[in-house]
């Protein structure tokens, strides 16, 4: 009969002192919020804002109706909360309000997963370092987007698996009921979540196998598995039921939808926006060995991680979450290595700096931060009718003739917010449609490949456009479709600005009554 494993002592609180590694950790933390506060520059948004509306006055649409190109496809909304939030926010109170609500939520997130780290015996300055690390390498990925959700609820479930690791309290697993309902319904990142307690489970079943010190043991792995399973039925109290699992799954499954896609593509390491996440990963690998103090369970989560890494560039922040205790443990663990070598004396204890002197400090930093944050929020990308998008496009098509629109894939959800008629820039609007508004799994993969072909200029493409019953394009000016179209006898310039034509088709040309004085010659 196997001997019971023995509970971990609980870590010791650690004391908080203002020496110079904490002030520096402070300061990260303070000016991670100003990095996570961002302008609005994805297109998505548009998407989630219009869908959010139609949630707030209707419900969760059935169908992809935005579209006349697939207007009975399934449409499954897999972070309809988020999308409400969105819509709601935007629409009573602008966008400040929504960067804002990101930002905190991004920074939950970032300091829940400093958070764990932070143990008695860590050094601080490993920890501000790694801090700042998961700031810099997710530069490219912050910003208000459902993803962050999913990225702070992170977060707090690995807080809770920790908690549970080292009190196995049953009533902690309790948590995990409502933390995925919410999950669920915020935005399909919640299966990552799941993922991360499936491998947690593996990692401390091993370690209770092996008989490793500090191993939770076999009772609280069978209640944790038994958590884990009513977590995952939980999370289809959602409006999408079982569907809320099929999206993900055929997401992943699409070749077009991971072809096409900037974001599911692996990350360039040859691109500097890449460069802290390849360090990260470097680090990691170089100083690995002398992780001796890394759980089983910590050591899975990390490699985990790296396989969401290598699989797609939006998954950088998870990623740097789930690596960021494998890292700190190895990194200290090799300074500590190389002092031993070299025979290097103990530096004696640091006296802790005057508190005017880290009020100084925090001050200065939270100065600086908000600069940043002002700077941001007042970016003419964060308005609708902003000098970032085409806003003479917006109009000229608002005010002509109701029309079947190509537009460019990342235009379509601003669009459609521009021309909602609900809205008051969109009093008036023609009540159009267009050839694509979400992803992939939204309008199946024959649209996408469709519109990828229309797009590209291939021979075919005017007859596509003709059976889909497209009477109004816009493209950029530099385009393959726009050459094609300005050839085309069936297709008419009917207004240009120095960066987008409109086309319309010979029969409703006339019907448009724009300036043509800038279209192509």
């Amino acid at each position: 009969m196997s001997q019971p494993v023995a509970s971990p002592t609980p870590p010791k609180r650690r004391e908080l002192t203002f020496d110079p590694p904490t002030i520096l950790l402070l300061a990260v933390l303070i000016l991670g919020f100003a990095a996570f506060t961002t302008p609005q520059f994805d297109p998505d948004f548009w998407w989630t804002a219009r869908i959010g509306l139609e949630i707030l006055s209707h419900w969760v649409p059935q169908h992809n109706y935005f579209t006349f190109t697939a207007s009975t496809h399934p449409f499954i909304s897999q972070e309809w909360g988020s999308e409400a939030i969105d819509g709601l926010l935007y629409s009573h109170l602008g966008m400040i309000p929504v960067i804002l609500m990101f930002a905190v939520v991004t920074w939950i997130g970032f300091f829940l997963g400093v958070l764990r780290v932070n143990r008695a015996d860590r050094s601080r300055w490993v920890l501000a370092v790694g801090a700042a690390l998961v700031v810099i390498s997710g530069v490219q990925i912050w910003g208000p987007s459902p993803q962050m959700f999913s990225f702070a609820l992170l977060g707090v479930l690995l807080t809770l698996l920790d908690a549970y690791r080292r009190s196995h309290r049953r009533r902690l697993l309790f948590g995990m009921v409502p933390l995925f309902i919410v999950w669920s319904n915020l935005h399909g990142g919640f299966t990552i979540g799941l993922g991360v307690v499936a491998v947690f489970l593996a990692g401390e079943g091993l370690a209770t196998w092996l008989r490793q010190p500090g191993a939770i043991g076999w009772r609280p792995c069978r209640d944790l598995l038994v958590a884990g399973l009513v977590a995952a039925m939980a999370a289809m109290v959602n409006p999408n039921g079982v569907g809320i699992y099929l999206y993900p799954a055929r997401l992943l499954l699409s070749h077009v939808a991971q072809a096409s896609l900037n974001e599911w593509q692996p990350p360039d390491f040859h691109s500097v926006a890449n460069f802290p996440a390849l360090f990260l990963l470097l680090t990691v690998i170089l100083t690995g060995r002398w992780a001796v103090r890394t759980r089983i369970s910590d050591l899975l989560l990390a490699g985990a991680g790296t396989v969401l890494l290598l699989y797609a560039v939006r998954d950088i922040p998870v990623f740097a979450l789930l690596v960021l205790p494998l890292w700190a443990d190895g990194v200290q663990g090799f300074f500590a290595h190389l002092k031993q070598v070299r025979h290097l004396a103990s530096r004696r204890p640091v006296r802790p700096a005057p508190r005017w002197f880290v009020a100084v400090v925090v001050v200065m930093v939270a100065l600086a931060a908000g600069a940043r944050v002002v700077d941001q929020l007042s970016s003419p990308e964060n308005q609708l009718q902003g000098s970032a998008y085409p806003v003479q496009v917006g109009r000229v098509i608002c005010q002509g003739p109701q029309a079947r629109v190509f537009a460019p894939y990342g235009s379509s959800g601003w669009l459609l917010y521009r021309i909602d008629r609900n809205q008051p820039a969109g009093r008036g609007c023609a009540p159009d449609r267009v050839f694509i508004f979400g992803e992939v799994v939204l309008m199946g993969p024959q649209v996408m490949t469709d519109y990828l072909r229309i797009s590209a200029g291939y021979p075919g493409s005017l007859r596509l456009l003709a059976r889909y019953g497209v009477n109004l394009v816009w493209q950029g000016r530099q385009t393959p479709l726009t050459d094609l179209l300005q050839k085309a006898s069936g297709w008419r310039c009917v207004y240009a600005t120095s960066s987008n034509v409109l086309f319309a088709s010979a029969q409703t040309a006339s019907e448009w009554h724009a300036s043509r004085q800038a279209c192509p010659a």
